[in-house]
Formats: C-alpha cells, structure tokens, sequence
C-alpha cells in the first residue's frame, strides 16, 4: 500500500471513528439529560459532538505537526504555552460546535429565535461545558504524551541514525590503514615466498569479507569474531614479528554474541597506543569473564611520542554497545596493563 492510499485510508477510519463515538456520546448524554436516549434532539447532538470532537483532532494533529521541528529542550521551554494554547483553542471549538448544533435545532423546529442566546447559555452551554472540560482535560494530557513521545522518538531515531553512521565510519576505518600496510608488506614478502603471499590474500580478503557480510549487523557469534580477529592478528604479526604477542582463551565461544569488529578496534586501540620490541613484546590477551564479559587485556608499553587521539573509536563503541545491548563496556586497569571488558549476549 502506497503512502496516498496509506493517508486515505487513515482519515477514513478515523472520521468513521469520530461518527460512531458521536453517535454514542449523544445517546448518553440524551438518556442523562431527558431519560430517553433516542430523543428527537439526538442527531443534532451527536452532530455537535463530530463538530467538536474533529476540530480538536484536527487542532491536535496540526499542532504535533509543527512542534516536529522542536527539539526536546526546545519542547520543554515550549510546552506549557503549548498546552494552555491547545486548551482554550480546544474549549472555543467545543463550544462554537455546541452553538452550532443549538442553532440547526431551533431552526430544525422552527423555533422562536429570541429564545436561542438565552437557551444557549443558561442551558447547553452550561451544561456542555461542565462535561466537556473533563474531555478536554482529557484530550489536552493525551496531546501532550503524543507530542512527547513523537518528539523523543524522533530524537531517538536521529541519535540512532548518527551513531550506525559513526561507527560504520569506524569500522571503516579497517579499510585505508590496515590496507596501505599490508599492501606494503604483500609486496615485500610475494618475491620472496609465493606460498605465503598467498596465504597472506586469503587472509586479507577473509578480513574484509567479514566486515563487508556485518555492515549492517548488530550482533554475531562470538566464534566468528574470534576468527576475525585472529586473522586480523596474523597479518599484523607478518609485519610486526615477535614484537607482538596474543593469547585466546575463550571456551565455548559459539555460546554468545557481541557488537561486530568490536574485538578488532580494541586490538588495534593496544597497537596503535603501545611501544613494542622483540625484547619487550606487547603481549594481547583475550578471555572470559563471569560468562558475562569477553575482555580484551594488554601490556602498557607507553611510546614515547604517543600519536594523536580523541578516544573517538572507544566512545563510538561504547554508545554502539550500549545502544543494542542495553550495557556499557567497562575500562580498568592499571600503570601496567590496560583492560577492556566487552558485555556478551548469550547465543
């Protein structure tokens, strides 16, 4: 169904609506007022009522579609004006429907007009605006719920778009480093051993692979994410050598699921901060925790120029992980190792 047939069909059910709500209000409020519910003024009160009851709709939904522009601070300073407005607006439109709908039955029964001012306001007008202004309260509470909530989903949404977009940027990341250095070291090592030159492509491609199959995945077992990563690992060891170290201890990883790549940003977050040598190696390790937590630990091997760094890629993680697990990453650690705890899903 199209969006135009979408619409229609919408403000269809919703006048039908409105008719049998009218309908059914002016038989009780007839049954209160003369104790016959089908009294011959029953139409021309259950006309008032649609009057009323579609011109506070309409009211209603030309006044959420503006506040859309709002933000929620913006929202809050606005409410209360928005609010009172949308209630004296909503009482003049109850009150003008019932002036209608008095005026079509005097003149349905040929009725001596003098008497109409006097009718109207010591009779309908007082009696409609006691009940009414229940309604009205009524629907002034739920115009503000709908506003609310419209408005924080909105909002929502909008946090939720930018946050996928940030973190597929960051992951993205994996991209033009990762490649310009292995590019750079395939072209060392393809004279040198054909056999490991193409090991090293099948890792390569495996690597991207992955990420291209998870880009818009929120979670994925953790079996695979170890795969990832340790391929990720033995093409930067093929570069790095024994400079660096990384030991997996994780039983039964097919038993849980986490965010995607998140494994590889907190390795590369270890390689990139940390000096590393053949004597001293930066040792990586990769375990569980209270079958709750995968955590990633690493030696603290301070480089002496320490590159640039806003903490942009733990942030993003963290906001990704909070967002689709209802968790935080947890950070610890001391002067000599640096922990990084990752909360699980269970498969």
């Amino acid at each position: 169904m199209n969006t135009k047939a979408k619409k229609i069909r919408f403000w269809l059910l919703y006048h039908l609506g409105l008719l049998a709500f009218s309908f059914i209000a002016a038989i009780i409020m007839k049954y209160q007022q003369t104790g016959d519910p089908f009294h011959q003024s029953m139409l021309v009160s259950s006309l008032s009522i649609f009057m009323m009851s579609a011109g506070i709709g309409y009211l209603a939904i030309f006044m959420v579609n503006r506040a859309k522009r709002f933000s929620q601070e913006q929202l809050r300073q606005k409410m209360l004006p928005y609010l009172l407005l949308f209630f004296v607006v909503a009482g003049l439109i109850a009150n003008l429907a019932v002036t209608a709908g008095v005026f079509v039955w005097f003149i349905l029964r040929d009725m001596d007009l003098s008497e109409f001012w006097p009718h109207l306001f010591n009779l309908e007008l007082n009696y409609a605006n006691i009940r009414f202004s229940i309604w009205l309260m009524f629907f002034t509470i739920t115009f503000f719920y709908v506003l609310w909530h419209k408005t924080a989903a909105r909002e929502q949404k909008l946090r939720e778009e930018n946050l996928a977009y940030r973190y597929r940027n960051l992951k993205a990341q994996v991209n033009p480093h990762f490649l310009f250095n292995n590019l750079n070291t395939l072209s060392e090592i393809v004279h040198e051993d054909v056999e490991k030159a193409d090991r090293f492509i099948r890792e390569l491609s495996g690597i991207y692979r992955y990420i291209l199959e998870n880009e818009e995945t929120d979670l994925v077992p953790l079996s695979r994410e170890l795969d990832f990563i340790r391929r990720y690992f033995n093409l930067q060891k093929e570069r790095d050598g024994e400079k660096i170290q990384m030991d997996i201890d994780v039983p039964s990883p097919e038993r849980y699921r986490l965010v995607p790549v998140s494994l590889q940003i907190l390795v590369e977050n270890a390689l990139k901060h940390n000096a590393m040598s053949e004597v001293t190696p930066l040792k990586i390790s990769i375990y569980l925790e209270e079958d709750s937590y995968i955590v990633v630990s690493n030696t603290v091997q301070k480089k002496n120029i320490l590159p640039q760094s806003h903490h942009t890629g733990l942030a993003n993680l963290d906001e990704r992980v909070k967002m689709i697990t209802g968790k935080e990453i947890v950070i610890d650690g001391d002067i000599s190792r640096f922990i990084v705890k990752l909360p699980l899903t269970r498969a």
